[in-house]
């Protein structure tokens, strides 16, 4: 509850209007610490089933453009988002077979990456990792962990 009256506060000061529809998306979105859009738009609507898809989808995209949000492909399954808000950078690792996302923070990572941007003479603005495997639990799942490859999400193809 502290994270979204922070959170709205942050919107009110930038000029950001929150409809009652758009602020039980912002109330269920800080519930999590990753979802996908379609996980949202189901969480909401158990609450209020009169708010549509599209109000979830134009929401998220609101809160991405101010900064609250960041969409992650995951490059396996759809899109997750995350709010990020008062929140450390951090990276994260994903199970292939599961879909556990652990979020991790490594700073001696950090600092090679800010060795190599010197080499190269880049201005680092941003960056992330992700590392993608198998969970400690899908490890012990024997033969039946990955019966298929995972499913490249199709936002990653590139003609």
């Amino acid at each position: 509850m502290k994270r979204f009256v922070e959170v709205e506060q942050w919107l009110k000061t930038h000029g950001i209007r929150l409809t009652d529809q758009r602020r039980l998306v912002v109330r269920r979105a800080v519930a999590y610490l990753h979802f996908t859009a379609e996980e949202l738009v189901k969480d909401v609507q158990e609450f209020d089933p009169s708010v549509a898809r599209g109000t979830v989808y134009r929401t998220l995209a609101m809160l991405q453009q101010a900064g609250m949000v960041e969409k992650h492909d995951f490059r396996y399954g759809p899109p997750n988002y995350e709010v990020t808000f008062a929140k450390a950078h951090h990276d994260h690792l994903m199970c292939l077979h599961c879909g556990e996302i652990i979020e991790f923070q490594e700073p001696r990572w950090e600092r090679l990456q800010d060795e190599v941007a010197t080499r190269y003479k880049y201005q680092l603005l941003t960056h992330t990792h992700k590392l993608y495997g198998l969970c400690a639990a899908c490890q012990g799942a024997g033969d039946k962990r990955l019966a298929k490859p995972p499913h490249l999400h199709v936002e990653e193809m590139v003609a």
